[in-house]
């Protein structure tokens, strides 16, 4: 399990350890190179926060509040209808015509694919993401947010 301390250490946690752990461990075992696993992390966060808001933020937020780094990470990552290049911007507006969370979802696919991570990795960056949350902040945690968010749920129970 990923900690945000050295052994023995006393004192606040070092700040970005933990999300920088999990980001090279995910970059490592997808063969992405870290500053896009990075922005990738980011979006991810950035679109389950945006999915959250429709339920309350409180389960998200204290999921931020386990997982230190994670709010500095997320305000460094554009916004998810940023980008994506063609295919990224042709999903978005596709998805914008569809509405709701298909329009959201497709925008963040698209944003994904703008900070380097291939449509065939974006599945598993969310799940092992996902995993690694748990292993840091608790499978409690983490499965509060994503109760609420059933298309992400499903699409991590399927792996």
């Amino acid at each position: 399990m990923l900690n945000n301390r050295s052994p023995g250490a006393v004192g606040p946690p070092i700040n970005n350890m933990v999300m920088d752990q999990i980001i090279k461990t995910l970059s490592q075992s997808l063969g992405l190179p870290e500053p896009a696993v990075r922005a990738g992390v980011g979006i991810i966060l950035n679109f389950v926060k945006q999915k959250s808001a429709d339920s309350g933020n409180a389960q998200f937020t204290a999921l931020l509040g386990l997982l230190p780094g994670a709010s500095a990470l997320m305000s460094s990552t554009p916004a998810s209808d940023a980008g994506g290049g063609a295919l990224g911007g042709l999903l978005a507006k596709a998805g914008g015509l569809l509405g709701g969370n298909l329009g959201d979802a497709a925008a963040a696919l698209g944003a994904l694919q703008g900070a380097g991570i291939p449509m065939d990795k974006a599945g598993e960056l969310a799940s092992g993401f996902f995993t690694e949350a748990k292993g840091v902040a608790g499978d409690d945690a983490v499965n509060a947010v994503l109760k609420n968010l059933p298309a992400i749920a499903s699409m991590l129970a399927g792996k």
